[in-house]
């Protein structure tokens, strides 16, 4: 097999950039300002904290649930990120859109064949691993805005009930996930003026 050219690389830098820019509706606070995180810094926080508690469940392959973090978002760089609570119309194209994406990766990456076997496992949830990373990924945005004094869920009229209502069947993907959303709620219910009134 031969190994990519210069180019190849430079291509692939390129759509690793162009990930970088897609910007989600997460708000994060640098050097005093919010800004909007990107899906870049997303993914990496998500793998570094799947790669710390995958640690903590001997069951769970610390490198797959680490891949499964590099990956998930992936396909938003041809789809663009959905923001769990846009309206209707944009939650209902999400998995077609998201479909497409994954065709236009395979087509312009065929010599990647692990990247589209990763995706694919994570958007099956075919492994725990992929569960598990499934999970926390809807644990860690509530983390940031949290750690941001809520602005996200202020800026976009997001009540307490909505959040959990929105969030914790989607970590019951992985139950044993489910304490740390249970603590992070009576945190979120002890602290009132992170949501609107």
């Amino acid at each position: 097999m031969n190994k990519p050219t210069v180019e190849r690389l430079l291509n692939f830098h390129r759509m690793l950039l162009k990930f970088s820019e897609i910007e989600r509706v997460i708000d994060i606070k640098r050097g005093g300002k919010l800004i909007q995180e990107s899906d870049s810094e997303h993914s990496y926080n998500l793998a570094l904290m799947a790669w710390y508690l995958a640690s903590y469940f001997p069951e769970l392959s610390a490198p797959k649930v680490v891949l499964y973090a590099l990956v998930h978002d992936l396909v938003e760089v041809h789809a663009g990120d959905t923001f769990v609570f846009a309206d209707q119309d944009t939650l209902d194209s999400k998995a077609a859109r998201e479909a497409a994406a994954q065709k236009q990766l395979a087509t312009e990456w065929p010599d990647f064949p692990d990247l589209h076997t990763a995706i694919r496992e994570y958007e099956d949830r075919s492994t725990p691993e992929a569960k598990f990373t499934y999970a926390l990924d809807k644990f860690i945005p509530v983390l940031t805005i949290y750690l941001n004094d809520g602005y996200t869920w202020h800026d976009r009229n997001i009540l307490l009930e909505q959040l959990d209502k929105e969030k914790r069947h989607k970590m019951s993907e992985y139950p044993e996930l489910l304490t740390y959303w249970d603590k992070l709620y009576d945190l979120l219910k002890a602290a009132p003026e992170l949501f609107p009134a």
